[in-house]
């Protein structure tokens, strides 16, 4: 008898993005809550984790092109960071451009972070 074969399920970006969505990061929690308040009377909107040329950026507006990742820890290690210049380099080429914040950031100056896009958004 022959033996079956186990493949696996892949998830596609969409279901992915699904599923980052429903998984924030405190970070991202955090900064999301604030952002769709704020971005309420903003000329641009920004959604959390859509698939954008096969990646999924943490905020992304689609207008602008522009994407918004929070980095925590694992940001910092070396492989981690190669795989985000990368990324950020495809985006770039595609036209996205990609703003980075520490998570940390996030929680001591959320409001600089929205100064910040309100003022690009402008």
């Amino acid at each position: 008898m022959k033996a079956r074969r186990r493949t696996k399920l892949r998830k596609t970006v969409e279901e992915y993005a699904d599923m980052l969505r429903s998984n924030m990061t405190k970070a991202e929690e955090f900064l999301w809550t604030r952002l769709k308040k704020e971005q309420r009377d903003w000329n641009h909107k920004f959604q959390p984790q859509v698939p954008v040329h096969g990646y999924i950026p943490d905020f992304y507006c689609e207008t602008l092109q522009l994407a918004v990742e929070i980095d925590g820890k694992i940001h910092f290690r070396r492989n981690v960071k190669s795989n985000d210049r990368l990324r950020t380099q495809v985006l770039n080429r595609m036209g996205v451009t990609v703003i980075r914040f520490k998570n940390s950031d996030v929680f001591s100056t959320v409001s600089d972070i929205l100064r910040i896009l309100k003022e690009v958004c402008e």
